[in-house]
Formats: C-alpha cells, structure tokens, sequence
C-alpha cells in the first residue's frame, strides 16, 4: 500500500507540475520582436533632395513592453558638425502579425500613428501624422540592424538609412 501511495502522489505532483507549466507558458505571448531589444549604435546616412548626403551617428533603443507583446523605440541621431539631431519615438504593439502604435518627434513636437506589419526580420510600418508621413523598415539578425525611414513628402530628405549593431 505504501508503494502505491507514494506512486500516486508522484503522479499527482508530475501532473500538477505539467499543468502549470502549460498554463505559464500560454499565459507569456511570445513576441516576435523580442531580439530587437537592447542598445543598437552605428552610422546612419540622410540623402537630401538639395545638397550632399550627410552621415551621423545614432543609437536605437528597443524596450520591451510589460503589458503585451511589441516595443518602445527610441531613436537619437545627431551630429555636432551640421547640428543635426533628430529624437524620436515609436510606441508598437503587436497583435498577431499586426503591428500598431504611435510616434512621436520628441525635436519639432509632432506624431501620430503607427500601422504596419512584423517581417521575418523586423518589421515594416507607415508613419502617419499631420505634418509628416514614412515608411519605415527596420529589419536585423544576430548584432546587424538596419533601419530605414522614407517620407512620403521629400521637402527635408529622401531616405535615412542606418547600419547599427549591438554585439
């Protein structure tokens, strides 16, 4: 008899312990862009549609977002000899391969939304505000990002491109 209790209880507790570690782990959605997050630095260019193409340094932050999957994006790219700065931010959600969200250019004081995919790599967004719209790709692997930003309206550049790795 003391044999087959102690059997018993084993498999009460296997089965407990299978039932609770199934419920945590379909409790934690898996986010698809968990390996952007960290520090990201490199070189980013700026194409103008007047004048030579300008390089700076920038630095990309991903902070993961407590309540559900997606991402807080800090942008900051500046160069001191061209006073060039640009500080932005994208709040993104993720909702199956959705993505949504809002922006904000922390310099000239504008947003707005933020709509776009997840890719196998990253993701593709529209930028989409009152006095500014883009598309922005972001797309990395292992140390290598690469973002890229394309507005809708060339009044002030035509593409930013940067390379930035985190390893």
């Amino acid at each position: 008899m003391r044999q087959s209790c102690r059997v018993a209880i084993y498999l009460a507790v296997a089965t407990i312990s299978s039932v609770a570690a199934t419920q945590n782990q379909a409790a934690a959605p898996i986010d698809p862009l968990a390996g952007l997050a960290g520090r990201w630095v490199g070189m980013a260019t700026m194409i103008s549609d007047s004048g030579p193409a300008s390089s700076f340094k920038c630095i990309v932050t991903y902070i993961p977002r407590r309540d559900a999957p997606g991402m807080r994006q800090n942008l900051r790219c500046e160069d001191g000899a061209t006073n060039f700065k640009l500080h932005a931010a994208t709040d993104l959600t993720v909702q199956g391969e959705k993505l949504t969200g809002a922006w904000k250019d922390k310099i000239n004081d504008i947003g707005g939304t933020v709509a776009g995919v997840v890719t196998p790599t990253g993701f593709d967004v529209e930028l989409s505000g009152q006095f500014f719209a883009a598309h922005m790709a972001v797309a990395g692997q292992g140390c290598a990002q690469s973002v890229k930003v394309m507005p809708q309206n060339s009044d002030v550049f035509r593409e930013l491109a940067a390379d930035l790795k985190k390893c």
